[in-house]
């Protein structure tokens, strides 16, 4: 699956940031408990770990899903809903809880960009 048809099947924006500041914001959206993983788990997504299909189905394995089911399952299990500390919210507490979030990072990239003037 490309990253263009991943975009299209969620219907969640692309973001394409350096790794630095990726890192430094999910850590500090951690650490106020608006992501319930801690920032080094963004190192699977930003360095994943693969392994060639060719690989695998040489060594005698055969998928039970394909990429695009196992988005739409994904999808389908947090649809609608947000984590915070962990822990999964829906309806209007998510809407008020994405809402904090979007402040919570928008003066975390303020305070980036305050940081980096400094410098």
């Amino acid at each position: 699956m490309t990253p263009a048809e991943l975009v299209e099947r969620t219907g969640l924006a692309n973001v394409t940031l350096p790794a630095a500041t990726a890192f430094g914001a999910a850590e500090r959206l951690h650490r106020v408990g608006v992501l319930p993983s801690p920032a080094s788990d963004l190192a699977y997504v930003v360095h994943p770990w693969t392994v060639t299909a060719r690989g695998l189905h040489a060594a005698g394995w055969e998928p039970a899903w394909s990429s695009a089911q196992s988005v739409d399952v994904l999808m389908e299990g947090v649809r609608g809903r947000m984590a915070l500390g962990g822990r999964r919210v829906g309806g209007r507490d998510a809407a008020a809880l994405g809402a904090a979030g979007a402040a919570v990072a928008l003066l975390g990239t303020a305070a980036i960009w305050r940081q980096a003037r400094r410098r």
